[in-house]
């Protein structure tokens, strides 16, 4: 309850004043006036306000207990409020977690990098070069983040998005922010996890359409992918992986071809070192761009400074645009169509990815290593072949859904270690065993991520959607991250 006052008073408590902080009360003068017969009592107190004046007011009344208890119980005044730092590195990922790399001391010996140059970009005098391999890690939490997830599934190699895959733009980066990835990026003799700038593939925002005709619409994909290749040079990333695009039915693919160069042409000029690689695509016959080799060579036949522009193969859009490479002898053969048609230089990555569809199927659907169509063989010769040592080799394979992206690691570190365990196995030896591996490694990816139930035509049970625009939204969105993985 708040103290009482008389509301003819010239001098008030105000909430925020206390009993402590009001002027001395001089002594009380007391008079007993008499009218028609009844007795008053006023008292009067003087109140110095200047030294030579003074104000004469009535006296202010207060019940000093109760003014004490609402002073007392009063909410205190907020503090202002202080930015908390986080801690850094993150607990779940501080690198005294990290286990041993694996793969730098390979079981099984590549043949002379020298004999099968690529486009890899690392400076080494050394003829040996590790596999690259790891995984598509989260940037939850700052791009820094995913070479600590990596060091968490004891990766050599990396692909990571600079911002939102699904927005147009996004926030500058701090200064904080790009000090702390090219801090990790450091030897580990200078304090960093040693990851090289040729072990890490950036993957471009997946609404870029460099060969959309439409000038407007080409202009908001341009913007986008100059930011993003601008923040890898921010970041001392120097490898950026895209899908080149599509027609959109309005124009001829040799005219998207020259929209995608032109796109190339210009970013060069405009940020320094990065390279561009382009992505092979899947949906073979459609209006996307980049399915055949073909359709890869006339891009780059158009980039000014060749130096700049890579090759990466995904396994997964290979056989589906009709590439086989199941067994040794086949996957020989679609290498060495490659290398006629782009050219092994311009090989800067891979993405590895098993395939729920078949041979030729146009559908872009990935399966974990081994488990899918395309079989534990085809990736056996991968981590064989010397080629595809000293790029980056990434998993982009699914994983369990989790509320923290580190739970999603215990997949891709159990498919590294796979990798790595099948390449060390002969000739002789593989043809007894792989079924044997296979069926062990069906077992642990179930336990890890076990397949969604089928509904009743063979397709995976669906969670219920809100119905009207926004479900709708939802579902033409499900349906993109399907095709364009």
């Amino acid at each position: 309850m708040p103290p009482r006052r008389s509301t003819a008073s010239k001098r008030e408590l105000s909430p925020s004043t206390s009993l402590s902080d009001a002027p001395p009360l001089e002594p009380a003068v007391t008079r007993t006036e008499k009218k028609g017969g009844k007795v008053t009592t006023k008292t009067k107190r003087i109140t110095k306000v200047k030294a030579d004046t003074t104000e004469v007011t009535d006296e202010v009344k207060v019940d000093i207990e109760t003014a004490a208890v609402d002073e007392a119980t009063a909410p205190p005044a907020k503090k202002a409020r202080t930015a908390k730092s986080k801690i850094w590195p993150p607990t779940d990922l501080d690198p005294s977690l990290h286990p041993l790399r694996q793969g730098h001391d390979p079981i099984f010996t590549l043949p002379s990098a020298t004999s099968a140059p690529n486009g890899g970009i690392a400076a080494s005098s050394s003829t040996f070069r590790p596999m690259l391999l790891g995984a598509h890690m989260s940037t939850a939490g700052g791009p820094a983040t995913a070479l600590l997830r990596a060091g968490l599934a004891g990766a050599n190699g990396l692909a990571l998005f600079t911002k939102s895959q699904r927005q147009w733009k996004s926030n500058p980066y701090e200064e904080e922010t790009i000090q702390r990835f090219r801090d990790l990026l450091k030897s580990k003799e200078q304090g960093g996890l040693g990851y090289g700038a040729e072990s890490i593939l950036v993957h471009g925002s997946y609404l870029i359409n460099l060969g959309n005709p439409d000038p407007v619409k080409w202009a908001t994909s341009y913007d986008c992918f100059k930011d993003e290749i601008l923040r890898c040079h921010q970041l001392g990333v120097k490898l950026y992986n895209w899908h080149p695009g599509s027609t959109v039915g309005a124009c001829t693919k040799e005219e998207s071809f020259v929209s995608i160069a032109k796109a190339i042409n210009q970013v060069h000029t405009e940020v320094p070192e990065v390279i561009c690689v382009i992505e092979n695509m899947a949906n073979a016959g459609s209006n996307i761009v980049g399915t055949a080799f073909s359709d890869i060579k006339s891009i780059i036949s158009q980039v000014h400074d060749k130096s700049r522009v890579r090759v990466c193969i995904d396994t997964c859009h290979l056989f589906a645009a009709g590439y086989d490479i199941r067994t040794p002898e086949l996957y020989k053969e679609t290498m060495r169509k490659f290398n006629e048609e782009v050219g092994n230089g311009y090989l800067g990555g891979m993405h590895l990815n098993d395939s729920k569809a078949d041979l030729g199927a146009n559908k872009d659907l990935h399966e974990n290593i081994g488990l899918g169509k395309i079989g534990l063989s085809a990736f056996r010769s991968i981590m064989r072949d010397p080629l595809m040592s000293g790029i980056p080799l990434v998993l982009e394979t699914p994983a369990p859904d989790a509320p923290v992206p580190t739970d999603q690691l215990a997949i891709w570190t159990k498919e590294i270690a796979l990798l790595y365990e099948i390449q060390g196995i002969d000739d002789a030896e593989w043809e007894t065993r792989k079924g044997e591996i296979e069926q062990k490694w069906r077992v642990e990816r179930d336990m890890i991520n076990p397949p969604k139930e089928k509904g009743p035509k063979g397709k995976a049970a669906a969670k219920a959607k809100p119905k009207g625009k926004k479900g709708k939204k939802q579902e033409d969105s499900e349906e993109e991250d399907e095709d364009d993985e």
